[in-house]
């Protein structure tokens, strides 16, 4: 029950924020310049306009993360709100996992919005919503918990800004994890396998939950795709938060 109280009151202080609706608007109008856009490739109206929508999806959902989350738990120290909320009897993995919880919740509540948005105007624009396109929104979910999961773990122990940098690499990375194995295969010395081979299996295949191309194109996703990823993006986050608690428990908090 303090978890999801803690979560609560994470979401509430959320969606005070003004950069929430600024992020809402600017996905908006992403998405409706794609409608506007899409005249000018004779034959691929639609496909821009979903290829556009799930990127603005998957693009603010991350954004929104890093610019409001990296902050969240520095504010709540600098307020003496953390230091309160431990006096009390909430310990810290609780205290670490409610705020993940509503650090989560607003995301979903923010990326079902833009959804929404985005398949309006696919509607509007003489197209169809696919299996595919929820598909791909509820992935981008997946990858918004890996996310937020990552930035709660540095910022349990460094600075916002540290905390986002690194969050925003290890997304970069985990877009390109794939390539490290290939990489790997090409290396001379056993060294530098083990050390890329490691790499890979250390960052999240966020490439995994990309699947704007067969939503764009129409392709069918594999017999059990869907369900072997949330597995995937469970155990993912489940690990890391778990290191995020250890870390955590471990730090001084003045």
């Amino acid at each position: 029950m303090r978890i999801l109280a803690l979560a609560k009151f994470t979401l509430k202080s959320y969606l005070q924020e003004k950069i929430l609706l600024v992020v809402m608007v600017f996905a908006g109008l992403l998405m409706l310049s794609s409608y506007v856009l899409s005249p000018l490739a004779v034959g691929a109206q639609q496909k821009i306009v979903v290829d556009l929508g799930l990127a603005a999806i998957s693009i603010f959902a991350i954004a929104l993360i890093v610019l409001l989350g990296a902050g969240a738990f520095h504010l709540e120290k600098e307020r003496g709100i953390l230091r309160a909320l431990l006096a009390k009897p909430i310990s810290r993995v609780e205290f670490v996992l409610g705020k993940y919880a509503g650090t989560v919740a607003m995301v979903s509540i923010v990326v079902v919005l833009m959804a929404s948005v985005h398949m309006l105007v696919v509607v509007l624009s003489g197209a169809d919503v696919t299996e595919n396109m929820m598909s791909a929104v509820y992935l981008t979910l997946l990858e918004g918990a890996i996310v937020t999961a990552l930035l709660t773990l540095f910022a349990s122990f460094s600075s916002p800004i540290l905390g986002s940098f690194f969050t925003i690499s290890c997304v970069v990375a985990g877009h390109f994890s794939s390539d490290l194995l290939k990489f790997a295969e090409r290396m001379g010395g056993i060294m530098p396998k083990i050390v890329a081979t490691g790499a890979y299996y250390m960052l999240p295949n966020l490439e995994l939950l990309n699947v704007r191309s067969e939503a764009v194109h129409g392709l069918a996703l594999p017999d059990g795709f869907v369900f072997s990823v949330t597995l995937y993006a469970v155990a993912y986050a489940s690990v890391v938060l778990y290191l995020a608690t250890l870390i955590f428990r471990a730090k001084e908090v003045n």
